[in-house]
């Protein structure tokens, strides 16, 4: 049996456009899918159940499991799950030798939906960092 390593593998899905296309939008699929699993694992291990959440974000049982599915949420409301679960939701974007955190801290008294303030995203530049994969 002969073996074959991933880019021989990979090379005709990678020169057939209609294929790579299909691979790149399976790859999104299963990152979303990923995340989901990882907020849901975030609220299980803080041992928050979905009714408590839902409680504290004013919503239903239903709309944390949706948004525990969710393959996009608004970054909205991950501030607003950020400030359910006590936490600090922070995004680093990077270009080139450019860095941008925004960090949004939970204000307590502000847990529900409606209550909910979101001028508190902060911008702070970061110098450049090097990275290695």
């Amino acid at each position: 049996m002969t073996t074959k390593s991933f880019d021989e593998l990979a090379a005709p899905i990678d020169a057939d456009p209609v294929r790579s296309a299909r691979a790149e939008e399976y790859g999104q699929k299963v990152e979303a899918r990923i995340f989901a699993f990882q907020l849901a694992e975030l609220r299980s291990e803080l041992g928050i159940n979905q009714v408590d959440l839902a409680e504290k974000l004013g919503i239903t049982q239903g709309g944390v499991s949706r948004l525990e599915r969710s393959a996009d949420p608004k970054l909205s409301t991950l501030c607003k799950l950020t400030s359910a679960l006590g936490g600090t939701l922070s995004i680093e974007i990077s270009v080139g030798d450019h860095a941008v955190n925004l960090t949004y801290t939970s204000s307590p008294e502000s847990a529900s939906l409606e209550e909910q303030d979101h001028s508190r995203v902060e911008t702070v530049s970061v110098p450049p960092v090097s990275r290695s994969v």
